[in-house]
């Protein structure tokens, strides 16, 4: 029979079973929720990129409408003016001349857009002419192949070196870390500006051309020969 003298003194508390069954659905709820706001601000990311690299392709245009040709690059990581002297630009690829465009040039990780510019199109614009950077891409095999050809070349290129950053400049003008050498994301970097990788995203090293998370934008020479003629530049 019952002790009621023992049941009116019994303990209401959790057990430590109980206990560790509670903490172990909170660990679950918390890494679930954690995860997926992970996840959210990385597409969060992602859109602001996109809608910056959009961004800076109107402006561009629009520069190039008002002026008759397109800006040079920034003249350094701390300073976004065009790095103009007289008719010509001290170099045709670094970052996107943000002051210079009015527009706050970065991507969705805080990091500086990366802009080359065929050196013609930086001076008046007569005719439109193909650009000289090349665009490749990878098949779902890995092999190489080419976005751009000759006789289609693009002027402009505007790209982001993604979550990853490797290669880019932060908003604070620092360089990170640069890519694995011989990478597509090593290729996007190169300072002759002649030739940049658009290829899906891929977190395996091991894959032909190494993990990828640039996100690359151009300028065709149909685009722009469609704007200024609209625009009543061009005959």
């Amino acid at each position: 029979m019952p002790n009621p003298r023992m049941n009116r003194h019994a303990s209401p508390g959790f057990t430590l079973v109980e206990m560790a069954v509670v903490l172990l659905i909170l660990s679950l709820l918390a890494g679930s929720l954690g995860a997926g706001l992970s996840s959210h601000l990385a597409r969060r990311a992602e859109r602001a990129t996109d809608d910056a690299l959009d961004e800076a392709r109107d402006t561009l245009l629009g520069y190039a409408l008002r002026k008759g040709h397109f800006p040079c690059p920034a003249k350094s990581p701390q300073d976004g003016a065009e790095d103009r002297n007289g008719g010509s630009c001290a170099r045709h690829v670094g970052l996107l001349p943000w002051a210079t465009l009015g527009i706050h040039g970065m991507d969705g990780w805080a990091h500086r857009l990366r802009y080359a510019i065929t050196p013609a199109y930086t001076r008046n614009i007569v005719n439109v002419d193909d650009g000289t950077i090349e665009i490749v891409t990878r098949n779902l095999d890995g092999a190489e192949l080419k976005l751009t050809t000759a006789g289609g070349l693009t002027p402009v290129v505007i790209l982001s070196h993604g979550p990853n950053g490797l290669g880019a400049v932060a908003a604070d003008g620092s360089l990170l870390p640069a890519p694995l050498t011989g990478s597509d994301e090593a290729r996007n970097t190169d300072t002759s500006g002649r030739l940049f990788v658009s290829r899906s995203l891929s977190e395996n090293p091991g894959a032909p051309g190494g993990a990828f998370d640039d996100r690359v934008s151009w300028i065709s020479p149909n685009l722009i020969a469609h704007r200024l003629i609209g625009a009543g530049r061009l005959p």
